[in-house]
């Protein structure tokens, strides 16, 4: 039994290694405080497609969901650990209206989106910025929590009274 405890702690070990490795970006989820300072920063958006970009474990996408129940929520996340989770997470408790993809939040099909959502380091977000900036509709929001999209311009910027301090941005395209 102790055997097959920790084949399992370790295989979950691996997959985060190797999703973290693979992507450069490591699961975190996003802290209670923060997730209120986005919210703040969205109220009165109507968001018909929102996408979260780098899902993780799906906290922020489930969350989501019931904050906009009328919109498609998609959450995207590249590594399988924390895709796993999430899908499971919104199997057993997630609103209907959240679909949940194993992706790259890269190279994600995002021409239909209102609302796109991230949480990821400083070399993803220079990845994502000219990404963003090519593939978003005029008028589309972004909402990122703690790094800046280089070359974009906030329309909104807060920081959260946490150990971090963290930042919350909005952008308009």
């Amino acid at each position: 039994m102790e055997f097959l405890v920790l084949s399992a702690v370790v295989a979950a070990i691996a997959l985060i290694l190797y999703g973290t490795v693979r992507t450069g970006v490591p699961p975190m989820p996003t802290s209670p405080a923060v997730r209120a300072c986005m919210f703040d920063m969205i109220d009165g958006l109507a968001p018909a497609v929102v996408y979260e970009l780098g899902a993780g474990w799906g906290g922020l996408a489930l969350a989501l969901a019931r904050r906009f129940p009328g919109a498609r929520v998609v959450a995207v996340e590249a590594s399988p650990l924390p895709w796993m989770v999430c899908r499971l997470r919104a199997a057993l408790s997630g609103p209907d209206n959240l679909e949940v993809r194993l992706g790259d939040a890269l190279k994600a099909e995002l021409a239909d989106a209102d609302l796109a959502v991230c949480f990821l380091c400083p070399p993803a977000m220079a990845k994502l910025a000219p990404r963003l900036d090519e593939v978003l509709r005029p008028g589309a929001h972004v909402l990122s929590n703690s790094f800046a999209l280089p070359g974009w311009t906030p329309a909104r910027e807060a920081r959260v009274d946490d150990l971090h301090r963290s930042a919350v941005y909005l952008y308009r395209k």
